[in-house]
């Protein structure tokens, strides 16, 4: 295939390039020896174009005339379609007989003839016009072939007259019986090895196609099926048995064979190397040399009923669109290798090999070097080897993307090995949680039955009370009738908060009831709760409070979030204590916990000061969660306050909290007064609630901003009251409670 390609790029030289002209009779001589090869024989041959009919050649007339010389090395005789005579004189100059065998090298011409000069007259020695003889002479020698005979010092004139409609490419050679059959049979070896490679190769793609299902191998298999029968067709075999008298069958054959592997291969190139999707300009061209092929092909079949013209202009087609796609495809094959792997790179080295025979073996043709030599022979063993090399690439992207599977996969099953755990983990974190739920609900039974037991207690003290003022005795003493009723009083006031944060324990709602209270009242109750425990763990618990700080916000929430510091505290400290201390600050109560114990890791701080997550662990080994401090912080962010662990080292942890509007002290205030002070909010009296349910009903309200004052602070009103209005606000009313932040906010944002 390639040679009848390349033959075209000698006839646009010789196009080009002016013939050399030989004077009349001038007719060198080519010396031959016995049992030795004929040198090359260019130098020694010479030419006439002979228009018109094929005919006996005019032999006196030829020599006459001006006769052209072969220049360069390769023998070629310009355009083809044209009748040819080439003359070659020969002598052999050893005084012994010797034998040799002239072969043309071609088997596929539409006419060919080959006379010898005997006494002034040709004879004629190869007919191949007689199907017979061609059939013949062609199975013998495989090409266009002569035995000669020469005594000592005899001399004889060779004469050959042809016509080709492809190429008049002719490499005559003029050798030894030994040197020519040698030849054959490595040519049969080489052919044969060839074809049963590409065979071969053919058999593992349709394997590979059917295992894998990719598009990539069929092609792939198509196009080396092209190439086999190119190799056989190219080296005559086809010509041989079955086209001898044929020549323009043969042509059209060689013509379709060729469109079919260069459409075939650059379909295997789009299929493999994706270009619509990775290149889509190349893409473009592949396309087009696709259907410039098949165009061509689809005329073949009709090629002996077309005019000389029309037949030249197709196989100019042939050539054209077959080079291109091998020099193209060395391009498309880089940018692949460049932009999808290095792995691609036999791609890239199977098509450009092929790409740079084409080219090496058309600046040998031309002559352009004469020392350059030429095998066109090599074309099958170049072929396969491109064969090879795009098998290979397969096989090494096949590997790849094996490859990336295994690791998909591996990075698949750590996924859900990962997602495993983490379910056993959320399992684990579900089952701490209804646990730390359940000890909540029992905690919160316990405090009210220990509530209740200390209401009875509270009873009993106020009795005593009651019945120590009606003795009214002289002998009675007032300051501790006066010290057992505010016991009683403080006793009752402790229970209460302290039932209502254990009501309100495990709720997560954002109602608040804001009351004014004393800072003692907040942490006196924690500090008898947690001053038994401590002591338990011979732990220390100091309570520093001043003695004029009042505070306005909700106490029940707010010993909720106090209690669960003090907790994290007693849990995590061994040795030493803890402490909490408040201070006024400009208007705002800061409430400070420390504690000696092991610390927190800095990872952990920044965590829980985030608020990013609410459940956390600092290990494995460490029992908490975090979610006791988150739930602090929401609280006290509910109060428009902010909680932020300050330091945490080995030597302890220092907690800050923040509360908005607190004061030295504050100033009681009607109801009336205190709405006359609020923006955006209704207060509507509980207590009164013959005036509360009319203005519930009331359109000024139905926008939801309203707060209910009462005295009632018990869990069950304040229950009652989130599902009816927007806050809460416990008698005794003061003016400083319409300056904390909630009140001064939308009760969207409550």
């Amino acid at each position: 295939m390639i040679r009848s390609l390349l033959a075209i790029l000698i006839f646009a030289m010789a196009w080009l390039v002016q013939p050399a002209w030989a004077a009349p009779t001038e007719l060198p001589v080519l010396e031959v020896r016995a049992g030795e090869d004929a040198p090359n024989l260019a130098p020694f041959i010479r030419f006439a174009k002979r228009p018109g009919d094929s005919r006996t050649p005019q032999l006196n007339a030829i020599l006459q005339g001006p006769l052209q010389r072969v220049e360069g090395s390769t023998i070629h005789f310009g355009p083809p379609g044209t009748r040819t005579v080439v003359l070659l004189q020969v002598r052999n100059a050893s005084d012994e007989q010797g034998s040799w065998i002239l072969t043309t090298g071609r088997g596929s011409l539409k006419h060919f003839r080959l006379y010898e000069a005997k006494d002034g007259r040709l004879a004629l020695a190869v007919d191949a016009t007689d199907p017979q003889t061609a059939r013949q002479n062609l199975g013998t020698y495989q090409a266009f072939s002569s035995e000669l005979v020469l005594g000592p010092r005899q001399g004889t004139l060779i004469v050959i007259e042809f016509i080709s409609e492809n190429s008049t490419y002719m490499p005559l050679k003029i050798e030894s019986y030994g040197t020519f059959f040698k030849e054959r049979r490595a040519n049969i070896s080489m052919v044969s090895g060839v074809v049963v490679g590409a065979l071969i190769l053919l058999l593992l793609n349709f394997l590979f196609f059917s295992i894998t299902g990719f598009k990539e191998f069929l092609w792939l298999a198509v196009a080396e099926a092209f190439f086999a029968l190119n190799t056989v067709h190219s080296e005559g075999y086809i010509t041989i048995f079955f086209l001898y008298d044929k020549p323009l069958t043969g042509l059209a054959v060689e013509d379709f064979i060729k469109c079919g592997f260069a459409a075939s291969m650059a379909q295997f190139c789009r299929s493999f190397v994706k270009t619509p999707t990775n290149f889509p300009r190349r893409d473009m061209v592949l396309k087009a040399l696709i259907w410039f092929a098949l165009a061509i092909m689809l005329f073949q079949p009709g090629l002996a009923y077309y005019p000389p013209e029309l037949r030249f202009l197709l196989h100019i087609a042939t050539w054209l669109v077959a080079v291109a796609v091998a020099l193209f495809l060395p391009f498309v094959g880089y940018a692949a290798m460049k932009q999808l792997g290095f792995q691609l790179w036999p791609l890239f080295i199977g098509w450009a090999s092929l790409a740079l025979f084409i080219v090496y073996a058309a600046i040998a043709s031309m002559g352009i070097f004469a020392w350059l030599p030429v095998n066109w022979h090599l074309a099958g063993p170049v072929g396969l080897f491109e064969s090879v090399m795009v098998t290979v690439a397969l096989g090494l992207n096949l590997k790849k993307i094996q490859r990336d599977k295994v690791v998909a996969d591996w990075k698949y099953a750590q996924s859900l090995t990962e997602r495993l755990e983490m379910s056993e983990r959320a399992t684990r974190l579900a089952e701490e949680k209804a646990f730390a739920l359940e000890t909540v609900h029992s905690q919160n039974a316990l405090l009210h039955a220990s509530g209740h037991d200390s209401r009875q207690v509270i009873l009993a003290l106020n009795s005593a009370v009651e019945v120590l003022k009606r003795q009214n005795r002289a002998d009675a003493d007032d300051q501790l009738v006066e010290m057992l009723e505010s016991s009683a009083d403080y006793l009752n006031e402790i229970v209460s908060t302290t039932i209502s944060g254990a009501n309100i324990a495990a709720s997560d709602s954002g109602f608040v009831a804001l009351s004014s209270f004393r800072a003692e009242a907040l942490v006196e109750p924690l500090s008898m709760m947690f001053k038994t425990p401590f002591a338990g763990k011979k732990l220390t618990l100091d309570v520093r409070v001043p003695d004029k700080v009042t505070i306005i916000s909700d106490r029940p929430l707010l010993m909720r979030a106090l209690a669960n510091l003090l907790s994290n505290s007693f849990k995590h400290t061994d040795s030493g204590g803890a402490s909490i201390a408040i201070a006024l600050e400009d208007g705002c109560a800061v409430i400070t916990i420390r504690d000696s114990g092991a610390g927190m890791p800095a990872e952990l701080v920044t965590a829980l000061n985030g608020g990013t997550a609410t459940r956390i662990r600092a290990d494995e080994s460490d029992e908490g969660t975090g979610s006791g401090f988150g739930s602090a912080q929401r609280i006290i962010e509910t109060l428009r306050g902010s909680l932020k662990i300050i330091a945490s080292s080995v030597g302890g942890t220092e907690i800050r909290i923040v509360l908005p509007a607190a004061f030295p002290s504050v100033t009681p205030v009607s109801a009336e007064t205190l709405q006359s002070q609020l923006d955006g909010w209704k207060l509507l009296d509980f207590d009164d609630r013959t005036a509360f349910e009319a203005g519930l009903n009331a359109a000024d309200t139905a926008n939801g901003q309203t707060i209910a004052l009462t005295y009632d602070d018990t869990t069950v009103t304040r229950g009652r009251l989130s599902q009816l209005v927007a806050m809460m606000a416990i008698k005794p009313a003061c003016r400083e409670m319409a300056m904390h932040p909630l009140l001064g906010e939308r009760s969207e944002q409550v």
